[in-house]
């Protein structure tokens, strides 16, 4: 067998070992490439869900947009700018992906964030072919927005909302100096439903203001002095959004329910409100025969004449008395001085009022009745305008409410609806004050226990924030009984709303309860915009 020689049997040896290296080398640049392709495709994907998950919010940020302008522009007669179109807005050249077509909707962006784009537009269909007529409920809110070229649409299909059926308490206005809410010392104040402001809070020795949601809205012009965690009941939340919450103003409610056209002004609006007014037809008081006090027609008449524009106590000289009540002018000496009591029921429809000035007559009994019990009606919303359209000659007073208002219930229901009845408030710069007065008595004589209850919603916006007119905003402020020994006192004689209470600002004094009840009764609320029914999105 032939050998090779040594040297020639040591340069194969050194190629093999050459090679080997070269294998090596390969293989292990070959493992550094595909690390650094995972790496890039996982950094680019990382990045990707991030741009992912920023248009998705920036999309609900969109959709967030249109329910504010939603409710800005309800009043609006023009039916296109009651909300944004789904067609191409000037200026918007941009495309999706998947679509060569360009995207439809209002361009926005969000105060603070520059990466990105929403479009957004409001439909009566899911597939944005016609634009909302205004009315319709349900309707559909598509957003679509762009970050670093990922997309994200999101669309939810939204209702028609009355105002009072989203927070139990909400302070609308919003003031450079001084607080929106007011809770004095002593004062123990509590809230279903969500409590929001848009403004400062002062509290300082108050006893207690505690709701299962806090809302702090406008935090980009306030960062400190609003709710805090100290207002949330056990496991409640606290939110935040950095712009304000804003509404109609109250005149703005009054222009849409008696048809006025959105540039009218507030005099001219409410001249119509009180052309509409049921003052002298609306209110009914007991027969002078009735054979009981249940509230029908055989019981029930007109009250002639009604009553003027002034609701006072004066208002019920011409009323008969409640049948069962004391008539007798004479008693003996060991019985508890009584009186007879006087009853106005005020039947559906809408009254206008320049002035209320209710202080507490246990001799006075005021009903509300939607249901119709004392005409034989039609049952609907009682709703009280308390302005003036005539303010800057008359001069503007403040207003008080020292008296429970009952109200009726259709058969079968024990709790009223606060839909049934509405107080709308204009008076800027003044105050309209609910009072469940210290140590009063019943007709009998005896000490009443127990709150005042008022079964409504309460809406007194003159100035709502981003106003920049001279107003100064109303002011309605809630009285229960005052805690005499600090904050260990009983809760017996609350002022206690049943309903909804929206106002520029907000001030509680003594035990006050605010117990936010949806409203079953509100077609003829003005609107809040829409309230999302659904929500849905879809990437690309």
């Amino acid at each position: 067998m032939k050998q090779f020689p040594l040297q020639t049997r040591r340069r194969c040896e050194s190629g093999a070992a050459l090679i080997t290296v070269l294998m090596v080398s390969l293989c292990t640049a070959m493992l550094i490439g595909a690390s650094l392709t995972v790496a890039m495709t996982s950094q680019k994907l990382g990045y990707n869900q991030s741009y992912s998950e920023a248009a998705l919010q920036l999309a609900d940020a969109g959709v967030n947009s249109e329910l504010q302008v939603v409710a800005l522009n309800m009043t609006n007669v023009t039916v296109s700018l009651k909300s944004s179109q789904p067609v191409v807005y000037n200026g918007v050249t941009a495309q999706r992906p998947s679509q060569s077509t360009t995207v439809l909707g209002r361009p926005g962006t969000v105060a603070g964030y520059t990466g990105g784009t929403f479009y957004v537009y409001s439909s009566n269909d899911a597939a944005g072919k016609t634009a909302w007529d205004g009315t319709t409920s349900p309707f559909y809110i598509t957003s679509s927005a762009c970050v670093n070229g990922c997309w994200q649409t999101v669309q939810i299909q939204s209702g028609v909302n009355s105002l009072f059926n989203v927070y139990g308490v909400f302070s609308l206005g919003d003031t450079s100096s001084g607080s929106t809410v007011t809770v004095a010392p002593n004062a123990n104040v509590s809230v279903t439903g969500s409590a929001g402001v848009n403004g400062p809070v002062s509290q300082g020795s108050s006893c207690s203001f505690t709701a299962p949601t806090a809302i702090n809205a406008n935090c980009s012009k306030h960062t400190t002095g609003q709710l805090t965690n100290n207002n949330l009941c056990s496991g409640g939340n606290l939110c935040s959004s950095q712009q304000p919450l804003i509404y109609p103003k109250t005149s703005d409610c009054c222009r849409t329910a008696f048809g006025c056209h959105p540039t009218d002004s507030d005099a001219v609006a409410y001249s119509a409100c009180q052309a509409h007014s049921c003052n002298s037809t609306g209110i009914y008081h007991y027969c002078n025969n009735a054979n009981s006090s249940t509230i029908n027609t055989t019981n029930c008449q007109q009250l002639t004449g009604g009553c003027g524009t002034t609701l006072s106590n004066s208002c019920w000289a011409n009323a008969n008395i409640k049948p069962g009540t004391y008539t007798s002018n004479w008693w003996w000496w060991w019985q508890n001085p009584t009186v007879a009591v006087q009853t106005l029921i005020f039947e559906p429809g809408d009254y206008y009022f320049t002035s209320m000035q209710l202080a507490y007559d246990a001799s006075k009994e005021m009903i509300v009745d939607p249901c119709a019990y004392a005409s034989g009606g039609t049952p609907g919303q009682v709703r009280f305008w308390c302005c003036d359209a005539n303010v800057a000659t008359d001069g503007a007073t403040d207003d008080s409410i020292q008296c429970p208002i009952h109200n009726t219930c259709p058969a079968g229901q024990s709790t009223p609806d606060p839909g049934c009845f509405r107080l709308f408030y204009d008076k800027d710069g003044h105050n309209c004050t609910f009072q469940r007065p210290d140590n009063c008595t019943d007709w009998t004589g005896n000490t009443l226990t127990g709150d005042f209850d008022y079964y409504c919603g309460v809406y007194a916006c003159s100035k709502p924030a981003n106003d920049t007119s001279s107003k100064i905003g109303c002011n309605v402020c809630y009285r229960g009984t005052e805690n005499q020994n600090g904050c260990n006192s009983s809760n017996d004689g609350c002022a206690h709303l049943h309903g909804s209470m929206l106002c520029d600002h907000l001030e509680f004094h003594g035990n006050c309860k605010c117990d936010y009840t949806p409203s079953q009764r509100c077609d003829k609320d003005p609107s809040c915009g829409g309230c999302a029914v659904s929500w849905s999105c879809h990437s690309g």
